[in-house]
């Protein structure tokens, strides 16, 4: 998963939505449901849009246990020196070579066939630091589809401002993936050189996108809220040199009206 999680930028979103499980251990359930709408790139490197519109629901126990759709299904411990570990259970859609709705995809693709979408263990671990900052590690090791390879991930989150009723944070994330995850995803097989017409290119792992996220919550009830993101990111290294990548840097922004209960 693209920041982790689903290399769909939708589900990325989503994170700086807030819909994900907090990282502090939680003293009671919480029940999320959303109404999201907003636009992201049709695939990481592409230069067309889509909007999107959909519901989204999340969950947080209070014994760990947390549900989300960027985070999959797993469980999270609090540590008493502050850091916090995490395990889930999760889903990339991975890319077809035509456009789809809500899922990555485009027909600027058309001949390099489908990334089958694979199921994932997601594995974080992370520390709050002073200032209220909070940093993490994240590992996608996929556990169908495994020759598509590893990815990971860096966050650093950061207030901003802080009110009664609204707070902005900004986060900061790397992502790196494997040789077989550039090549999955920023590769271009000599088959599919034949088939698409776009040269031929064998990319090599490391750190492929830079993201940075602003995220602004406004609070009208206990139970209501709107939260909204906007970001950038940037695709370096060999990924950014791909013939798949029509723009290096993309753009996104969401708002979701959120009930808590």
């Amino acid at each position: 998963m693209r920041i982790t999680i689903s290399r769909s930028l939708t589900l990325v979103t989503l994170l700086g939505l807030g819909l994900a499980a907090h990282p502090a251990a939680q003293a009671e359930d919480v029940y999320l449901l959303s109404l999201a709408g907003g636009v992201v790139p049709r695939y990481e490197g592409s230069r067309d849009y889509q909007p999107i519109v959909m519901p989204v629901i999340a969950a947080e126990f209070d014994n760990g246990v947390f549900f989300n759709p960027l985070e999959g299904l797993g469980y999270r411990t609090q540590f008493a020196n502050g850091a916090y570990g995490s395990i889930a259970l999760g889903y990339d859609d991975g890319r077809t070579d035509q456009d789809r709705y809500l899922l990555p995809g485009s027909d600027h693709l058309k001949g390099m066939g489908d990334v089958p979408g694979s199921t994932l263990i997601l594995l974080q671990l992370g520390v709050r630091l002073p200032g209220d900052l909070s940093l993490s590690a994240t590992l996608d090791q996929p556990i169908t589809e495994t020759g598509r390879g590893l990815g990971g991930r860096i966050d650093l989150a950061a207030p901003v401002w802080s009110a009664p009723a609204n707070q902005v944070a900004i986060t900061g994330s790397v992502h790196a993936g494997s040789d077989r995850y550039a090549r999955t995803f920023f590769g271009v097989s000599d088959r599919q050189s034949t088939n698409s017409g776009f040269d031929a290119y064998q990319p090599e792992g490391g750190v492929d996108s830079l993201r940075m996220t602003l995220d602004w919550t406004h609070v009208f009830t206990p139970h209501w809220m709107v939260k909204t993101t906007g970001g950038v990111s940037r695709l370096v290294g060999d990924a950014a040199d791909s013939p798949l990548v029509q723009s290096r840097q993309n753009y996104l922004a969401m708002t979701a009206l959120v009930y808590r209960y």
